[in-house]
């Protein structure tokens, strides 16, 4: 899942063999936060299989879009847990501690299912060939709005009959599908599909950058827009979106070294993780643009503070454009930095 939508939290576990009006799906999984996973898993024997099994996760899919939180919960509880206790309610298969409220739980689910926010696993062997075929045809299907992921199980079998062992790696996987729009105009309905709709989006979808923009639209709603137009701005000088917990702007440094120029925490606050002597100007340098002091931790990281927290974004809008200019400094300081070691080399 960390190659999938890295994002959501540790996965739980619910049941297999969940009832649904379009047959029996294989695997459900569910975070503490009310994120959704289904996993249909199969042998793949022939191309034929390989489509009817995608087309089957599909309907699965659907089948969800159309539940209310008491509907799934009613049908997990009639599911099979392999010989595992079965729980009393679908709140009660989670960590108290790491987990939401009962309320906000079934809200979140509730909000997922109303909007097809679902991660789609077709898990299964021999489906490398024809990856892109499988996952090609997934956009012209209205009204989904999910991730979707391939993942190859191959087996290796050791000097014993059951010494097997299973290395799942992902294959294929799409930016979160985006729904279709049915636009009405003079009593005429017309169906757009996504390729057919235009976006100001600079970063492709998922779940992870979804739940993070929402988070941010309760802050401000239009800040989701300017952070977008920010994030191809930042593409201009090859700084790109990470979406995690938080939104990262990362550099691939010449040298091969990841660099990370900066995150945006959900509730809006501002941070670098940064240290060493480059990275002093670059936060110097962020410190005077966001009128704002530099913190450093025991470990030497540091942070631009503003009366003693991290700057909120919505107040950064009119300053995000120099943001951009001091990442392209900073780039310019570790590129010269390379140089002059490589000469010295």
């Amino acid at each position: 899942m960390d190659q999938i939508e890295p994002g959501l939290p540790a996965l739980v576990p619910v049941c297999m063999e969940l009832p649904l009006k379009s047959g029996l799906l294989d695997n459900l999984l569910m975070t503490t936060e009310g994120d959704i996973v289904i996993v249909e898993v199969k042998l793949f024997r022939n191309p034929q299989a390989r489509r009817e099994v995608v087309a089957q996760a599909l309907d699965y899919t659907s089948s969800l879009f159309g539940m209310t939180y008491a509907d799934l919960e009613g049908a997990v509880l009639k599911s099979d847990f392999d010989r595992a206790e079965k729980p009393a309610r679908l709140y009660d298969l989670f960590p108290d501690a790491d987990t939401l409220d009962e309320a906000a739980f079934v809200d979140a689910v509730n909000t997922n299912l109303k909007n097809g926010r679902i991660v789609v696993l077709v898990a299964g062997n021999g489906i490398r060939s024809d990856a892109e075929e499988l996952v090609g045809g997934l956009q012209s299907h209205a009204g989904f709005h999910f991730t979707f992921a391939l993942v190859e199980l191959a087996v290796f079998q050791g000097a014993a009959t059951d010494d097997l062992m299973v290395v799942p790696r992902t294959l294929a996987k799409t930016c979160m599908i985006e729904r279709g729009i049915v636009r009405i105009d003079d009593q005429r309905s017309e169906f757009l599909s996504p390729a057919m709709v235009t976006t100001t989006a600079a970063a492709p979808q998922s779940i992870s950058s979804e739940q993070f923009f929402e988070a941010i639209r309760q802050r401000t709603p239009d800040l989701p827009a300017v952070l977008k137009n920010f994030i191809a701005k930042c593409a201009s000088i090859g700084v790109y979106p990470e979406f995690r917990r938080s939104l990262n702007f990362k550099w691939d440094s010449p040298s091969g070294k990841t660099i990370n120029m900066g995150f945006i925490t959900r509730n809006g606050q501002v941070w670098t993780d940064m240290s060493g002597r480059i990275a002093r100007k670059y936060v110097e340098d962020l410190a005077e643009l966001f009128q704002g002091e530099i913190t450093q931790s025991a470990s030497g990281s540091m942070y631009v503070k503003v009366d003693g927290h991290g700057p909120r974004i919505e107040n950064l809008v009119d300053r995000l454009d120099g943001w951009v200019d001091a990442m392209e400094r900073h780039q310019g300081r570790i590129l010269q930095e390379t140089t002059n070691e490589a000469h010295d080399g």
